[in-house]
């Protein structure tokens, strides 16, 4: 009698942990976007200030940025919480500013989950002084700004293009899930409750962050 070839069977086993090992991870993203954006139940409504859907996902590349605190960040910091991104180049004026402010606010009105949003502005200061970069740095503290040199790592800026807008001069606001893709965006003109109520929802129905 010819002897039972068993060897594929622990193969087999090993794929199949691995799979639903990965299952496992990606699964609160998939949940939350089928509760945020599938069932209509559960979907934002009544309001033009929600942030656009960016579809498929894009991953954000590999970069290491010194941030204006002496600090450096690199794409691990987009890993295990939900980053809102504001992007600038030039001197940070009353729009930009704006913009910090609400970031700021959108991550207060979070509440019990506020530790699981944090706020990154990708800044090339090119023209600007160093007592706008100190102001920065007193007037919103936590808010991380990772200086953009002049030529940024590759690929990082063309992930934020959308309608074919630069995304340092658009004033949009990002939204980075925690498995560090790119997945929302909002306007300039939309209004932080907007923002606040897409995120309570991301926050409720995700297991990440």
């Amino acid at each position: 009698m010819e002897p039972l070839n068993v060897a594929p069977a622990p193969r087999s086993r090993s794929r199949l942990s691995l799979l639903l090992l990965l299952a496992l991870f990606a699964s609160p993203v998939v949940l939350a976007w089928l509760a945020f954006y599938v069932f209509p139940e559960w979907r934002p409504t009544g309001s033009v200030n929600h942030g656009q859907l960016i579809t498929p996902l894009r991953p954000l590349p590999a970069y290491r940025l010194e941030t204006l605190s002496g600090d450096a960040t690199d794409e691990t910091f987009l890993r295990g919480k939900w980053t809102l991104v504001y992007l600038k180049r030039g001197p940070c004026a009353e729009q930009c500013v704006k913009q910090l402010y609400n970031l700021r606010q959108v991550r207060l009105a979070q509440g019990k989950n506020i530790d699981r949003v944090q706020r990154l502005m990708l800044w090339n200061p090119a023209g600007v002084g160093p007592e706008q970069r100190a102001e920065l740095v007193e007037h919103f503290p936590g808010q991380v700004v990772a200086a953009l040199p002049d030529q940024p790592p590759a690929g990082l800026l063309d992930a934020f293009v959308l309608d074919g807008q630069d995304p340092m001069q658009s004033g949009r606001v990002y939204l980075v899930d925690p498995l560090g893709n790119l997945m929302m965006n909002y306007q300039t003109g939309d209004e932080p409750r907007g923002m606040i109520k897409d995120l309570e929802r991301l926050l409720k129905y995700s297991g990440l962050g």
